[in-house]
């Protein structure tokens, strides 16, 4: 391209300023897993919930659901309480509500320099 052509608009996040946020990551990472999704599910659709209740309505074992929901509460989706014997599992919004941001946030990045790239094309 010569010095004196134009070029296309940037692309959002090409350069690697401002993409990265690590809530909205660690959310996105912990909600990559299929099982993780249905055991917020269940937990969003309810009261608190036992790691024994989610195992007795999911195809794994205890341990198993134990782990998802070690997961989950460390990317900050879910918060566990112990009450006597037992810890109780709530949903936790804020990461999400984090995560859509960032999501909107990047879309509306997107969707500029589509813009842009239109207006470009159509010079």
């Amino acid at each position: 391209m010569d010095r004196g052509a134009r070029r296309p608009p940037a692309v959002p996040g090409a350069s690697g300023r401002g993409v990265r946020s690590d809530d909205a990551l660690s959310a996105f990472r912990a909600l990559s897993d299929p099982t993780r999704v249905e055991i917020l599910d269940r937990i969003a659709s309810g009261a608190q919930v036992t790691v024994t209740e989610l195992a007795g309505v999911l195809p794994m074992t205890r341990q198993a659901v134990a782990k998802h929901l070690k997961v989950l509460e460390e990317a900050g989706l879910v918060a566990g309480e112990r009450q006597g014997r037992e810890h109780r599992y709530r949903l936790r919004t804020a990461p999400l509500h984090d995560a859509g941001d960032w999501l909107e946030r990047r879309a509306a990045g997107w969707d500029g320099a589509l813009q842009r790239l239109a207006d470009f094309l159509d010079e």
